[in-house]
C-alpha cells in the first residue's frame, strides 16, 4: 500500500520538486532565531520590521490541531518581460521566486490529492521559508543569504505549509553554509552594494538592493543607478555564483506590455483605472503586490539604456 510519503514524494518529483519535513515544535525556534539577530544587531529595526513583521509564529486558526509543516522547493527560472517604448523593446528580469501563483496551486492540488483522500487537512504557512527550508535540510545557506538547493542552485520558488498529518520524519537540523561558500568571494565582489560580507554569516540586508527594490521612497543617492538589473529584487550574486551555473540559462518568457501599458505604469496611473488586460497581466505575474514600485523601478531600468 502506498504510504502518504510515498505519494507526495511521487507527486512532487513530476515537478522536479522536492520536500522536508518538520515538526510544529519548531515554529518557536524559528521566531527566537530571527529576535536573536534582532538583538545582536544583525539587522536593523526598520528591515526588521519589513521583511519579518508579517510572518505568523503561533498555530493555525485554519487548523488549530497542525502536528507538522511540509516545505517545498520547485525549480523556477528567472521571467523576462518585454517593455516597449517609443519603438524599442526593452527586455527586464523578473528573478526566481517572484512568480508564486502557478507553483502554490500545483502544490496544493498535490497536497489536496493525497492529504484529503487520507482523511488528513493542510493550511499555508506563513512563515521565513528560506531560514526554514535550511533548518530541514532541504537546502543550505550560501554566503549571500540566499537557499541553495541540490540541482536548483538559488532558482527555486520554496512553499510551506501546516498540516495535521503526523510525518514519520522530523528533519530539523541546523543551519549549514555551502562549502564552496568557505574559499569563495564572487557574490561579494559582484553586490553592486557591498551588502555581503566574509566576515560574518548575515548579509548587511539593509544594504542590500533587493530591499530597496521591494520597499517604498526615493533610492538613495550612494546606490549607482547602473546597478539596477532586475524589475524586483537583485540578480548579481546569483548570476555569478558557480553552485548556479548548471540552472543560469533557466528563463522563462513572461509578457509583453504595450507602449501604451508601459505608459500607463511610468505615469503612476493608479491601479484602479489600468485596463482589465493590464491588470490581468500584473496579477498572473504577482507584481501586481508591487504595483505602487514599478513605475520607479521601471523607470530606473529604462534609464539605463
Amino acid at each position: 500500500m502506498e504510504t502518504i510519503v510515498n505519494a507526495l514524494t511521487s507527486e512532487f518529483e513530476k515537478l522536479n520538486g522536492r520536500f522536508k519535513t518538520v515538526s510544529i515544535e519548531h515554529v518557536e525556534e524559528l521566531k527566537e532565531e530571527i529576535i536573536h539577530w534582532k538583538q545582536k544587531g544583525e539587522i536593523q529595526e526598520q528591515f526588521y520590521k519589513q521583511n519579518y513583521g508579517l510572518f505568523e509564529f503561533e498555530k493555525p486558526k485554519m487548523l488549530p490541531n497542525a502536528q507538522f509543516i511540509i516545505i517545498i522547493a520547485i525549480p523556477q527560472g528567472t521571467t523576462l518581460l518585454d517593455w516597449r517604448l517609443y519603438g524599442e523593446s526593452h527586455e527586464v528580469v523578473l528573478p526566481p521566486t517572484y512568480v508564486y501563483t502557478g507553483i502554490r496551486t500545483s502544490c496544493m492540488d498535490i497536497l489536496s490529492r493525497v492529504f484529503h483522500k487520507a482523511g488528513y487537512s493542510f493550511t499555508q504557512a506563513v512563515l521565513p521559508l528560506k531560514l526554514l527550508a535550511v533548518r530541514s535540510g532541504l537546502g543550505t545557506y550560501g554566503q549571500n543569504n540566499l537557499c541553495y538547493i541540490g540541482g536548483m542552485g538559488s532558482f527555486h520558488r520554496l512553499e510551506a505549509f501546516y498540516t495535521d498529518y503526523v510525518f514519520p520524519t522530523d528533519d530539523w537540523q541546523g543551519k549549514e553554509l555551502l562549502e564552496r561558500c568557505m574559499k569563495c568571494s564572487l557574490c561579494a565582489q559582484a553586490c553592486p552594494t557591498q551588502c555581503i560580507t566574509m566576515k560574518r554569516f548575515l548579509i548587511h540586508a539593509e544594504r542590500c538592493l533587493t530591499s530597496y527594490n521591494e520597499n517604498e521612497g526615493v533610492f538613495p543617492e550612494w546606490i549607482d543607478p547602473r546597478s539596477h538589473n532586475a524589475l524586483v529584487g537583485c540578480m548579481k550574486c546569483q548570476q555569478v555564483c558557480p553552485e548556479n551555473r548548471a540552472v543560469i540559462q533557466l528563463k522563462e518568457r513572461g509578457v509583453t506590455f504595450s507602449e501604451e501599458e508601459t505608459s500607463m505604469i511610468l505615469r503612476e496611473t493608479p491601479e484602479k483605472r489600468l485596463p482589465q488586460a493590464l491588470s490581468s497581466k500584473l496579477r498572473r505575474l504577482n507584481i501586481d503586490e508591487y504595483y505602487s514600485l514599478l513605475p520607479r523601478n521601471l523607470a530606473v531600468l529604462m534609464n539605463k539604456y
